[in-house]
């Protein structure tokens, strides 16, 4: 009796764990969203009013919710303690130290997002968003699709894993 609740679960465990992963995929896609979202506020922010990049993260901050909330607020948090140097330096910190569920070349399109905060006028801050926004949607597109075909796969090699031990034992 106890070899078989053991059996059960090692295969529940190996399920687990690819369910887990396949979940993964889809934080990647929730996490770009966000991302493009608050980025997205932030430039018609820049159009519409001057209010300063301390602001406009603060904000960000206040209306984003999980990883993303507390990437602008690590974010605001290193700017005001670094002693107000770049907003570059921040959002490059802010992205080494919250762990969020991205790839490297999601890390490396936010970088640049950080490299344009408070470092040109308004309407070059805006074009540059508009860009970035553009090319985010599509990491964010393919972030969907990869979730959606890779989440079954994920699935079925746990259960797989679990059937090949329990045929093992």
């Amino acid at each position: 009796m106890t070899s078989l609740l053991g059996k059960g679960f090692l295969l529940i465990g190996f399920s687990a764990l690819g369910f887990l992963r396949g979940i993964r995929l889809s934080q990647r896609t929730a996490c770009l969203e966000e991302f493009r979202r608050i980025l997205a506020a932030l430039s018609r922010e820049l159009t519409f009013s001057l209010r300063s990049v301390s602001d406009l993260i603060a904000a960000a901050a206040a209306g984003s919710k999980g990883q993303t909330a507390e990437f602008f607020k690590t974010c605001l948090h290193l700017f005001e303690e670094g002693g107000r140097e770049s907003w570059a330096e921040s959002w490059a910190a802010a992205l080494d130290v919250v762990q969020l569920p991205l790839e490297q070349a999601d890390c490396l399109l936010l970088r640049e997002a950080g490299d344009v905060l408070g470092r040109y006028d308004g309407d070059s801050q805006r074009q540059a968003f508009a860009g970035l926004l553009c090319r985010l949607e599509q990491q964010r597109e393919e972030a969907c699709q990869n979730a959606r075909r890779l989440f079954r796969v994920y699935v079925a090699l746990g259960m797989t894993a679990g059937l090949f031990c329990l045929i093992l034992l």
